[in-house]
């Protein structure tokens, strides 16, 4: 197929920057506080809006993945950008919390997970010869949304407020989805760039496979990948969504500073997609992740004991880059395995996980919280998870070796 017909490094930035829009949802605690204050909803109640969010992850992801398996990513961008844009404004009108759980949470949380589908599985093909740099890039910009976004929403909700900020924030990104949705195009069938000479096709590779998504989760090796991500992301949620008030209630604070700080954490987001997936590439799945939940695992012994800012911002940026890490590397783990043809809804579906991890991280540490006090009880149940994770990461390596060729008919 003729690249000259496709710019392909103009749709992955397209893809990339759409991505850092709706990674404004990763910034929850930045509002979390204002609104509390505002209206004087408690915790757990707040702490919910996040939950229900990325709760709700699984559907809207396997939506997403369809609308690109079949419509092709622009439609999938222009629906996903309708209802998370919409329901970000929407959230500035808000007089109930319970309102929240429909606008920020169910409308703009849905919008979001089924661009960022849709723009993963169009951008991961095309780029066969630089598969897990496309997928870690539009990982990334996912992750660095929150970065950007928490010190300006931060800025505009001292000066404007806490609604009229999703106001404006739902105006802005309406603009520059819009111009992001006129670069998108669908990948075409077997897309090769010029110059680019396919591999030899080995029995287990994703070019040789095409697993539908009911014979997927019949497979023993995927019910790993499914909690591996479970106890991969659930301390990172935990964190992002209580980064703000961590920060404001352990280690004194100012609002300001916490966005900084939250901006800190969504940067090592950013980064570990990029650097775990690479090591990935390197030392192999398994081992990487088995280093991720170590890496977890000690950030939050840290962060139960530390009496520092500085030992807060080291283990925020640990548990951060292992979060990024999961998002980046379960991309390429179930495109390896269940292969390209079908990976928007298979992904889509294997988010369940992601999902499990948001009903109990966020919750956790609100409720402990609420009965203690303070988080250390909730870090030390996080760190409870990540070490369960590495007997699932363990059994993957196993199954994964021996029923490397089970797909490969």
């Amino acid at each position: 197929m003729p690249t000259q017909h496709y710019n392909r490094w103009a749709i992955l930035v397209a893809a990339i920057v759409s991505n850092i829009c709706i990674g404004t949802l990763y910034a929850w605690s930045v509002f979390a506080n204002p609104l509390g204050q505002k209206f004087g909803w408690a915790g757990p109640a707040l702490a919910l809006v996040f939950t229900i969010n990325h709760g709700l992850s699984p559907v809207a992801s396997t939506v997403g993945g369809f609308i690109q398996d079949k419509m092709g990513a622009r439609n999938g961008m222009i629906i996903g950008g309708l209802m998370f844009t919409i329901g970000l404004y929407l959230s500035g009108t808000v007089a109930q919390v319970s309102s929240l759980y429909l606008t920020y949470s169910v409308l703009a949380g849905t919008g979001g997970a089924i661009i960022y589908c849709a723009n993963l599985g169009n951008t991961v093909k095309f780029f066969p010869d630089k598969r897990g740099l496309a997928s870690g890039l539009c990982a990334a910009g996912y992750g660095c949304g929150a970065m950007i976004v928490a010190p300006i929403a931060s800025a505009l909700i001292i000066k404007y407020g806490v609604l009229e900020t999703f106001q404006i924030l739902g105006g802005t990104f309406f603009i520059i989805i819009a111009a992001c949705t006129a670069i998108v195009k669908k990948a075409p069938a077997g897309y090769q760039p010029v110059g680019w000479t396919p591999p030899a096709v080995s029995v287990n590779s994703s070019g040789s496979v095409d697993v539908i998504w009911h014979r997927m989760i019949r497979d023993i090796v995927w019910w790993m990948v499914l909690m591996m991500m479970f106890c991969g992301t659930m301390s990172g949620l935990m964190i992002l969504a209580h980064a703000s008030p961590i920060g404001q209630l352990m280690f004194k604070l100012t609002p300001m500073k916490a966005a900084f700080f939250v901006s800190i954490i969504t940067l090592a987001n950013a980064l570990g997609r990029i650097g775990f997936g690479a090591l990935s590439d390197k030392v192999g799945r398994s081992n990487t992740i088995m280093v991720m939940y170590i890496v977890s695992a000690l950030s939050l012994f840290n962060l139960t004991f530390t009496g520092t800012v500085a030992g807060f911002v080291a283990s925020g940026i640990g548990v951060g880059a292992v979060f990024g890490g999961f998002m980046g590397t379960m991309p390429t783990i179930i495109s390896e395995r269940y292969g390209l043809k079908r990976f928007g809804v298979n992904y889509g579906i294997t988010f369940i996980g992601l999902s499990m991890a948001a009903l109990t991280g966020p919750l956790t540490a609100a409720k402990v919280r609420v009965a203690t006090g303070v988080y250390d009880n909730a870090f030390l149940i996080a760190l409870g998870v990540n070490l369960a994770g590495l007997i699932f990461a363990a059994a993957f390596r196993i199954l994964d070796k021996r029923t490397s060729n089970k797909f490969a008919d």
